[in-house]
């Protein structure tokens, strides 16, 4: 799994990792945790000091509302039939090597649950599973599923294309984006795992506008 992931950091050249994010089978506690970035020519083991986020923020865009998406059975959904419904949407876009990803997913799990019948809804967008060439990698399904179990989330998870990644200028996982029933982001875009106190001020800061 890990020479795939390499694979496409080298292709895509977009994916730049926070700090603790390994091997999806070597979890770590990393609430709140700084942004640091793996480049190029740079090994796992020399990652490049930075205590300021906002380098990592995406820089750029797509119409949530008219993208054309997979879920892990690589069957083709639209992702705006998982936003239409809903009063807010958060989508995580995450990584099976992530660490810190993994770690937070429970407590997304269970607001989510807390949380729908207020018209909210999380979707979990794996960003490791396809390639520059849109090849996907069973493997990386296989561990996004059981990551899936192991954490009990019930909110559904899709696989992110490199080109989605590319168009909204990825540089970081987890990032966040909460947007309303029209694809609209609202607030900040969220860079890192957060406390799960933290992010229940987030959801209900948005479900309680408007």
């Amino acid at each position: 799994m890990k020479k795939s992931i390499s694979a496409i950091l080298v292709s895509a050249a977009v994916l730049l990792i926070f700090t603790g994010c390994g091997s999806s089978k070597e979890q770590q506690t990393t609430e709140n945790e700084p942004s640091q970035a793996v480049s190029e020519e740079q090994t796992a083991s020399e990652q490049a000091p930075a205590d300021d986020n906002s380098q990592y923020m995406p820089t750029g865009s797509v119409d949530f509302m008219n993208y054309t998406i997979k879920d892990l059975d690589l069957n083709d959904v639209q992702l705006s039939d998982y936003i239409k419904d809903n009063k807010v949407t958060m989508l995580n876009i995450w990584g099976t090597f992530c660490g810190p990803c993994i770690n937070e997913m429970p407590d997304l799990g269970e607001l989510e649950r807390e949380y729908k019948d207020q018209g909210f809804e999380i979707v979990g967008l794996t960003c490791d599973v396809a390639d520059q060439d849109g090849n996907f990698d069973e493997e990386v399904i296989a561990d996004a599923r059981a990551i899936i179990d192991q954490t009990k989330i019930t909110y559904p998870v899709l696989v992110c294309p490199v080109d989605f990644l590319e168009n909204l200028g990825i540089q970081a996982v987890p990032t966040t984006y909460f947007v309303d029933s029209e694809g609209n982001i609202l607030g900040n875009i969220e860079l890192g795992s957060n406390a799960k106190e933290v992010w229940e001020q987030i959801i209900t800061g948005h479900l309680n506008e408007g």
